[in-house]
């Protein structure tokens, strides 16, 4: 059998020109050996990948995956529920929290004004201390939510003094930059990264933001044609394109479910640049969806607001979020919602600080900031629980999924 295997083969022969032939031969040896090294390679390179991506998330901590998962399912019956179109103006969003710090998991409904109806006959009193299929709910005042890229007339002049603006040299996370169809408007480039390939090629630097700062969602001819501004368009200094739009994730406003707001775009190869976030520094790898936790705590630069410092405060939330160019609402599922923490910081996002990556203590990337909350609470007389200065951010491992792309560490 090893003779039959290893047998050697005529290639070709010819005349050596004294009434002989010369014999040229091919053996299977060497398509063996070749074959062998060929496979140990590919599987060093496939265990070296597997290695860096594991090494880049975070280990679980003690999740209860398989009771998390029982109240996801009664979350996504409640919601489908409560926030399918025309039942409600005051319900706009339903999430998963904890009663206390460590405690039981719950289910969050949020309305407008707790002293309102949830839908008309329906009183919001009726829902408080109520249990849905034996999962507690809990009513919570918030007001509505919408995009977060600003106008120029949205924020003061000088409301915050940490938000990096103006034009820089070097490229970094955190700084104002958008579309430059976007007049008017501003935004916030979050992070770096690179685009995932199956075949060897030189790694190419993108810069991942929002759709909705990357991208005009008013033009449905956007392709990679456009160009990515810093700082952005709406801002009073001087911009420089510094990119092309590349790829991003549509966003539909008809009611069907939306995941991810993202987009990233080609930074050019002439344009300096430096991986790191002001006040938070360089990340090294992001968190899955399913082992982000209530109550651990995130940190972001934006735009706007500079650094701010909140905790998770829902997940798994499904949510309506307003979007003022096209006066319309999209739909959003299975998202986080950061609360900020106060006193030091009463909001965690305002308007200009869509694109900025949320990060815990680890620099572990924990989503993508695309909403928020940036209107300031009024109180209620109702006994529930008011939150505001939020921010709605996409899980980052769905958005590494969705646009194919690691983040550059």
């Amino acid at each position: 059998m090893l003779l039959l295997i290893l047998k050697e083969h005529i290639i070709f022969s010819r005349p050596d020109g004294r009434g002989g032939t010369i014999y040229y031969h091919y053996y299977d040896q060497v398509t063996w050996i070749v074959a062998a090294v060929a496979v140990v390679w590919i599987a060093w390179l496939l265990i070296r990948r597997y290695r860096r991506l594991r090494a880049l998330r975070r280990p679980p901590r003690g999740v209860n995956y398989r009771l998390l998962k029982r109240v996801v399912k009664i979350k996504d019956e409640l919601s489908s529920q409560y926030l399918r179109p025309g039942l409600s103006n005051n319900i706009h969003a339903v999430g998963i929290g904890r009663l206390a710090p460590g405690g039981d998991y719950c289910i969050q409904v949020f309305v407008v004004d707790a002293t309102q109806e949830l839908w008309p006959g329906v009183a919001a009193a009726t829902l408080a201390g109520s249990f849905f299929r034996g999962i507690p709910l809990v009513l919570i005042q918030m007001a509505r939510v919408g995009f977060l890229a600003a106008t120029s007339t949205d924020l003061a002049l000088g409301q915050y003094a940490n938000g990096i603006r103006d034009q820089q040299a070097v490229i970094i996370g955190g700084i104002s930059g958008a579309n430059v169809n976007l007049s008017g408007q501003s935004g916030t480039i979050g992070y770096f990264c690179t685009r995932k390939s199956k075949l060897w090629r030189r790694k190419e630097v993108y810069l991942l933001s929002n759709s909705h700062v990357f991208v005009d969602l008013q033009n449905p001819k956007a392709d990679d044609s456009e160009l990515i501004v810093q700082p952005s368009p709406g801002e009073r200094a001087s911009n420089r394109p510094i990119g092309t739009l590349t790829n991003f994730s549509p966003v539909t406003f008809d009611g069907e479910p939306n995941f991810v707001d993202a987009a990233i775009c080609k930074l050019w190869e002439s344009q300096p640049h430096q991986p790191m976030i002001p006040l938070i520094g360089a990340v090294n790898g992001h968190v899955p969806q399913k082992d982000v936790e209530i109550g651990e705590t995130a940190r972001k630069f934006g735009r706007s607001t500079g650094y701010t410092v909140g905790c998770i405060f829902s997940i798994n939330l499904d949510i309506w979020i307003y979007y003022d160019r096209t006066r319309q609402s999209a739909f959003f599922k299975n998202q986080f919602l950061i609360k900020p923490v106060s006193p030091t910081y009463p909001k965690f996002v305002d308007k200009g600080d869509s694109g900025s990556v949320a990060i815990d203590e680890g620099q572990q990337v924990i989503g993508l900031v695309f909403a928020g909350t940036s209107q300031d609470q009024q109180s209620s007389s109702a006994q529930v629980q008011i939150v505001a200065g939020c921010g709605v951010v996409n899980p980052i491992s769905e958005v590494l999924d969705r646009l194919k792309i690691e983040l550059l560490i």
